[in-house]
């Protein structure tokens, strides 16, 4: 595989097929010589490929060419026959095509994709030649997907035919969680909404909304849910629910990015005499007895690589054996570690692991680099701890996407149902708030305790989709504990010493927390 990235910066500009073309094939442009002896041999047929819109009769044309056996395109030409706009960012390597609420995220050499906040894999990895990145037809299709809609290629017309939905109301998907039913509403558009609940019915009512009322019900019951349906109104469309045994006020989260609604419903408790003489500050359990640490990566998953060479897997986890130690000395908290030497751990076994151990408390320890320029890696430093949710910044995003990433390297990757759709448990997850407050424990904890030499990175605290947090059962949290990239943070994190000082913050945190949950506070 080649990619024109062995081409002078100063050669790289305005680069169109035809252009990379009249370089290749005349040796007068000096900068490309080497690269065209290459390309020769890889790179032949350019070609047209037609995009057509089936309501509006709209067509344009992008060109295509061959490279390696594989017909490939300009994702920005692609993009911007969709009406798409794209903008690349050279330090990250990331094109970004955006239309109204809808975003895509392309790297370089990079076979994970984002689509407003949800990853999916591509096939090949997206190639550069000069200043644009490329994708063969079928990876395109797949990303570009219109919700509700469809692209239809017909290879022997060699025309893209974009079929967009009228309808706003996409989807309706029901899952059963261990405490109760997530209910799940995609919609096209951003819409006004309201909820109503009146056992046994609950209706979202969506205004200015339409929905296919054949596509959108089902009889099939599904946790407290017996029966979805929809109906079309005038000004209106609403989503009907029909329950099977009472819940509690529904609860619900709006997720702009992606314009999913998340409806979290749990089955009505009945009061325990006990409960009304119970705490109102205390927290989901009596007390925190069980702590697993979990050191990222290992094995053949070195994770991130430093630039003098430092491994993450090898740092987090003296931080990981430091901090045991630190946990067995206090009464009352039994410790375990989901890898103790240098073996390869899957993300879902990890979760796993602290489920099986009934944990009251799962933390992740990481580290994070970064590619691009020398400057970039030297400003871009600090820590930050992280919860279980929906990012809010491409940032997050993209620290999530690179620890997400290491499922490339496992066996079992089945395992993972459909991972391009997987859904946040929020559901499940009942100690979001506490994970939160953990989350805030830490970064005040590492601000006095790291003495100063590695600063928060942005606020701190953040929020993200890690597979890894994915389905615990209790508080969890994703600690990066600096950048191997930067030259400073690096010698830091590889020194003994200072990841003591890394464990010890994390220790006090642990303890404040402790204390938080019974009630000593």
């Amino acid at each position: 595989m080649f990619s024109l990235r062995v081409i002078p910066d100063h050669c790289r500009n305005g680069y169109s097929i035809q252009n990379i073309f009249k370089r290749l094939y005349f040796p007068a442009f000096n900068c490309l010589i080497s690269a065209s002896i290459l390309l020769i041999f890889h790179i032949s047929s350019i070609a047209q490929i037609s995009v057509q819109f089936k309501q509006t009769g709209k067509k344009s044309s992008v060109e295509s060419f061959v490279h390696d056996n594989h017909e490939l395109i300009s994702i920005s030409s692609f993009a911007e026959a969709l009406n798409y706009s794209c903008q690349w960012d050279r330090f990250s390597q990331r094109l970004t095509c955006r239309k109204n609420n809808d975003s895509i995220s392309f790297v370089q050499d990079n076979t994970f994709i984002m689509r407003n906040g949800v990853t999916a894999k591509l096939s090949l990895a997206p190639l550069r030649f000069g200043s644009q990145l490329f994708l063969t037809i079928t990876d395109l299709i797949e990303a570009f997907k219109p919700e509700g809609g469809e692209l239809q290629w017909n290879a022997s017309s060699r025309q893209v035919q974009v079929v967009e939905s009228k309808y706003s109301i996409k989807s309706v998907f029901c899952e059963k969680k261990q405490n109760g039913t997530l209910l799940t509403i995609d919609l096209g558009d951003s819409l006004l909404f309201d909820i109503t609940y009146f056992y046994p019915n609950l209706t979202v009512n969506f205004f200015k909304g339409t929905v296919d009322t054949q596509k959108i019900r089902s009889k099939e019951p599904c946790g407290v849910i017996k029966s979805v349906s929809a109906v079309q109104f005038k000004e209106s469309a609403q989503v009907s629910v029909l329950l099977n045994s009472k819940i509690e006020e529904p609860v619900y989260d709006y997720v702009q990015d992606t314009r999913r609604l998340m409806l979290s419903l749990r089955p009505e408790k009945k009061m325990d005499k006990g409960a009304l003489f119970k705490p109102s500050n205390t927290l989901q359990v009596e007390s925190l007895k069980t702590v697993v640490i979990d050191p990222g990566h290992g094995g053949k998953d070195p994770g991130a690589i430093g630039v003098g060479g430092v491994k993450e897997k090898d740092v987090v986890l003296n931080i990981a054996l430091k901090l045991k130690e630190m946990l067995k000395k206090t009464d009352g908290i039994t410790v375990h570690l989901t890898r103790e030497k240098d073996i390869f751990v899957p993300l879902q076994d990890r979760t796993k692991f602290a489920n099986d151990k009934k944990a009251d408390l799962f933390i992740s320890i990481h580290a994070d680099a970064i590619s691009g320029s020398a400057q970039r890696k030297k400003i871009t430093r600090g820590y930050k701890a992280y919860f279980l949710s929906h990012a809010k910044n491409e940032e997050d995003k993209l620290v999530a996407m690179r620890e997400n990433a290491v499922i490339k390297l496992e066996e079992r990757p089945q395992n993972y149902n459909n991972l391009q759709n997987l859904l946040i448990d929020l559901a499940g997850n009942e100690y979001l708030k506490e994970s939160q407050e953990l989350c805030i424990l830490i970064d005040q904890k590492f601000e006095t305790g790291l003495k100063k030499k590695i600063p928060k990175l942005h606020l701190g605290v953040g929020q993200a989709n890690f597979w890894v947090l994915n389905g615990a059962y209790m508080p969890s949290v994703l600690i990066e504990v600096g950048f191997l990239s930067n030259a400073t943070e690096e010698k830091l994190l590889a020194d003994k010493s200072f990841q003591k000082y890394i464990a010890s913050s994390i220790y006090d945190a642990i303890i404040k927390f402790k204390k938080g949950y019974e009630g000593e506070l």
